[in-house]
C-alpha cells in the first residue's frame, strides 16, 4: 500500500532527483551542492519541528513519488503565536503515474490547518488550494515593476534568450539610448536618506516595524538570522543589501532588504516603515537603485504599499504566481482578505535558491 510519510533527511537523495525530473531540463541532475541546500532549507531552520515537517508519499513498493517540502515560521495572529507553515516546492515524479500528490494536497485541508501558506503557486496548485478550502490574495500574487533604464532592463530580461556575445552588445548599446532617454525622465529624489545597515540593527529593529499588522511574523532573532543567513546565500539577482531609511532629522524610518548591483534588475525582498512612512521609504528606496546604477526594480505588492507606489510614474504590476493561504481561523481570513496583513518576501521564499538558482 501507498503512505504518506514525514520528509527525513534520508529522503533528500531520491527528493533531490524527483525535483530536478519536474522542475529542471531533461539530462540535468542534482549536484551535491543542491542537496546540501536542500538540507539546509527544510532541516535547518531553528524553528524546525518533525510534527510540522514536509512530506513525502510512497508508492506500494516504498519509493517516493511526491513530496511536499515546508519551512516552519513563526506568525503573531492578534497577539496570539502560532507556527505557520510556508508551502514550498510541491512535485510529483513525472516518469511514474501516482495520485501521491493528490493526496498530499488533502492533508492540508483548511479545516486542519493553524495556517500555511503559499507565495508562488502556479495555475493548477492555486486551483488545488481552493478545492480544498484555501483563499487566493490578489494583491499579494502581483510584482510591482518600475525600469530605470528602459533599454538596460530589455537587455537583462533578454539575457538567457540571447548568446552571450549577442547579449554583451545588446548591453553596450543599452547604455547610450538610456542616456538619450533619461534626459526625457524626471529625476528620482527623495528626501532623507537611504544607507547601509547592519545585519544585527536589521534584526533588532525589523519586528516592530510590522506589529502593527493584525497578522505579521514574529521574527526572533534565532529565526530572523537564519533567514537572513539563508537570503545572502541568494546572488542571482546581486547581493543582499539591507538599508536604513532616515528623514532629514536623521529619524529611522523604516528598513528594506534588496537585492541589487548596478547594471542588474534589483529585487525587494521586504519594505518596512513606520505607520504613514511608506511614501518616504519608498521614494527613498527608489532613488538609492537608481543611483547605485540599476537598470530596474521589482516587489512583491503589498496592501499597505499600493498607495506609495502609486505616487511614482512608470511603476506597473504584473503576475507572480498566486498567494494562497489555508486556515481554519476566520480572523486570518478576514484580515488577509482586509490586507491587514505583513507577507511576503523573508515571510515567504523570494529568498530561496529554488526559485531563482541551480539552473545550470
Amino acid at each position: 500500500m501507498s503512505a504518506i510519510a514525514p520528509f527525513e533527511r534520508a529522503d533528500i537523495p531520491d527528493v533531490a532527483a524527483i525535483f530536478y525530473r519536474a522542475f529542471r531540463r531533461p539530462g540535468q541532475h542534482p549536484t551535491d551542492a543542491f542537496r546540501a541546500y536542500l538540507e539546509q532549507s527544510f532541516f535547518g531552520s531553528p524553528l524546525y519541528d518533525p510534527a510540522l515537517a514536509g512530506l513525502v508519499h510512497r508508492d506500494a513498493d516504498g519509493q517516493i513519488d511526491s513530496a511536499l517540502m515546508v519551512i516552519p515560521m513563526q506568525v503573531c495572529v492578534n497577539g496570539r503565536i502560532i507556527t505557520g507553515r510556508l508551502m514550498s516546492n510541491y512535485m510529483t515524479d513525472p516518469q511514474k503515474r501516482t495520485r501521491g500528490g493528490a493526496d498530499m494536497v488533502l492533508t492540508i485541508r483548511a479545516r486542519n490547518q493553524e495556517f500555511c501558506f503559499s507565495d508562488s503557486a502556479n495555475a493548477v496548485s492555486a486551483r488545488h488550494w481552493k478545492a480544498i478550502g484555501g483563499k487566493v490574495l490578489p494583491i499579494h500574487s502581483l510584482d510591482w515593476r518600475k525600469m530605470f533604464r528602459p533599454a538596460g532592463w530589455l537587455a537583462v530580461r533578454a539575457k538567457t534568450r540571447l548568446p552571450l556575445g549577442l547579449h554583451h552588445l545588446a548591453a553596450l548599446l543599452a547604455r547610450p539610448v538610456d542616456a538619450l532617454l533619461r534626459q526625457l525622465m524626471p529625476p528620482l529624489t527623495s528626501d532623507g536618506r537611504a544607507e547601509p545597515m547592519a545585519r544585527e540593527a536589521f534584526i533588532a529593529i525589523a519586528p516592530s516595524l510590522v506589529e502593527r499588522f493584525a497578522i505579521h511574523p514574529v521574527w526572533a532573532p534565532a529565526e530572523l538570522g537564519w533567514l537572513l543567513d539563508m537570503a545572502a546565500l541568494n546572488s542571482v539577482d546581486g547581493p543582499l543589501t539591507l538599508l536604513a531609511m532616515r528623514d532629514a532629522e536623521g529619524a529611522l524610518l523604516g528598513c528594506c532588504a534588496v537585492y541589487a548591483r548596478p547594471g542588474g534588475i534589483a529585487r525587494v525582498l521586504n519594505v518596512l516603515t513606520r505607520p504613514r512612512g511608506e511614501a518616504a521609504v519608498v521614494g527613498q528606496l527608489l532613488a538609492y537603485l537608481d543611483r547605485l546604477g540599476c537598470v530596474g526594480v521589482k516587489g512583491m505588492a503589498q496592501p499597505f504599499l499600493m498607495e506609495a507606489l502609486g505616487r511614482h510614474k512608470g511603476v506597473s504590476f504584473v503576475p507572480r504566481g498566486a498567494y494562497c493561504i489555508s486556515t481554519r481561523h476566520d480572523e486570518i481570513v478576514a484580515a488577509a482578505r482586509s490586507g491587514d496583513c505583513y507577507l511576503g518576501g523573508l515571510m515567504g521564499e523570494d529568498w530561496n535558491r529554488l526559485v531563482t538558482d541551480f539552473h545550470d
